[in-house]
């Protein structure tokens, strides 16, 4: 079972820890929405978060608030789809107006400190790229401006992002702009629609834009490119010799590990790694158990913006002392 530390306590264990880390040569690390609380955009799962709010909001719609993010439920009547657009509409409004947080930052300084090997997130906020990290996205064409290839992408949404919205029906990607709300009819679908019309034929169906995040139950439609980069991470903290100077972390923040798939990101990267890399897990609660054992070595209860803090005078520390030699 995991090591448990609590991040409160004035023990030799935490700071020793928090060296450690802060002395790594490279550092994968994966977050959930828990990093971004404190940036006013709510969790999900917590019991102020997102699912509460849909169920106490919208009980007599969907059964309980993850029904609205489950693809087999929000689009089965026109009424749960409503709901689901003007939720969706307004927690875009929520990402556009939050600002990067602690955690961030610190991600953006482990870039700039050319110890980051890739940034995971399950959040669909944003944040990492008003952070400035170089964000992979698939809907970005290449050879355009914001186009990042992942060989050279700081970060990885792992749900799509809030950033965009696509067509249900022909894939269409348009920016998600306060000019284009969820369930607005495509614009490519009715251009194409009344193209025919105007030859006199006759009309085509027309799709509704939703954002560019993965439901419950749906395929991801990038889950081949996803799985190309984790497995070239893990192979990059595999392959190193087990003579080169520091050591290897894998990083997990404010994420219960809920999802398979973070679960099995998680996995991948630890168990890939030699075996002197230490993966840590910070969250508010406890999250690993003994299946968790041999892989999350140590689990930190506490806020990972004090955590991440920590590590940040520890950098500042050893700058001083450096320059001082």
């Amino acid at each position: 079972m995991p090591e448990t530390l609590w991040l409160a306590d004035t023990g030799p264990q935490v700071p020793a820890l928090v060296k450690r880390v802060a002395a790594a040569r490279r550092v994968a690390v994966v977050t959930g929405a828990g990093i971004s609380v404190n940036c006013g955009i709510p969790d999900f799962r917590s019991s102020s978060g997102l699912f509460r709010q849909i169920q106490d909001a919208h009980g007599d719609v969907v059964r309980r608030g993850r029904d609205m993010f489950d693809a087999s439920v929000v689009f089965r009547t026109p009424q749960a789809a409503d709901v689901f657009y003007r939720w969706m509409t307004h927690l875009r409004h929520q990402c556009a107006s939050a600002r990067p947080g602690v955690v961030h930052g610190f991600i953006r300084q482990l870039a700039d400190r050319g110890m980051l090997l890739r940034s995971y997130t399950q959040n669909i906020d944003g944040l990492e790229r008003k952070a400035g990290l170089a964000v992979w996205d698939p809907y970005s064409p290449k050879g355009s401006a914001g186009h990042v290839p992942w060989q050279d992408a700081q970060s990885v949404p792992l749900h799509g992002t809030m950033d965009r919205l696509t067509c249900q029906l022909c894939a269409a990607s348009v920016p998600f702009e306060q000019a284009a709300a969820a369930g607005d009819v495509c614009a490519a679908c009715q251009q194409r629609s009344q193209s025919r019309e105007a030859c006199g034929r006759r009309s085509l169906p027309m799709g509704k834009l939703r954002p560019a995040v993965v439901l419950y139950e749906e395929p991801h439609p990038h889950c081949e490119d996803i799985a190309k980069i984790i497995t070239h991470d893990a192979r990059a903290f595999g392959s190193r010799r087990p003579a080169t100077a520091g050591t290897d972390v894998v990083l997990v923040f404010g994420t219960t590990l809920k999802v398979p798939g973070c679960r099995q990101l998680v996995r991948q990267l630890a168990m890939a790694a030699p075996a002197t890399t230490v993966t840590v897990l910070v969250n508010n609660e406890p999250v690993c158990g003994k299946a968790w054992d041999g892989i999350v070595d140590y689990q930190v209860i506490g806020c990972v913006d004090d955590w991440c803090g920590r590590i940040q005078r520890q950098w500042s520390a050893q700058t001083k002392i450096t320059r001082w030699a």
